[in-house]
């Protein structure tokens, strides 16, 4: 269970501090606001917001399956979504970078590299079992992709 717990933990880690170093390079002084402060709060939600999903979003999936008669451990559904949040730890020292298109480029590929790495693993295990394998895929690839939005909106703005 190195995924889950880790590669979370790293996450907030970094969020957090690159999140800030990202606003600090994109700072620009006006007459009203001439110096940069950072955002401690970060941390929290950077929290609030990875151990929520690595915990709730696999919960949920399981309990999806356990009811379309799909036998998948929940070990195994923990593992994979935290092994999905890897790609987000390289597209974090990317997402600084103060150019707008290019953290869009990065954030889209990360979440579209996570979210088909978490739908086609789901997909090759559900259809080794049964055929209901559309609502857990789609929804898993629409829940991967709106936490790589969060990211961006919340850290990388």
């Amino acid at each position: 269970m190195y995924g889950p717990v880790w590669i979370s933990t790293t996450l907030v880690f970094l969020a957090t501090v690159l999140g800030n170093f990202a606003a600090y390079l994109s700072f620009e002084p006006s007459s009203t606001v001439t110096e940069w402060v950072y955002d401690i709060n970060y941390v929290n939600w950077a929290a609030a917001i990875f151990y929520a999903y690595i915990s709730l979003v696999p919960l949920g999936c399981y309990f999806l399956l356990q009811y379309l008669g799909v036998s998948l451990s929940l070990v195994q559904i923990w593992c994979l979504y935290g092994y999905s949040l890897f790609i987000f730890i390289p597209a974090s020292f990317l997402l600084i970078i103060p150019t707008e298109i290019l953290r869009w480029i990065v954030i889209s590929l990360a979440g579209l590299a996570s979210a088909f790495f978490v739908a086609l693993n789901l997909q090759s295990h559900i259809m080794a079992t049964s055929d209901k394998w559309t609502i857990p895929v789609v929804s898993s690839f629409i829940v991967q992709i709106c936490l790589a939005l969060l990211i961006k909106f919340f850290f990388f703005v």
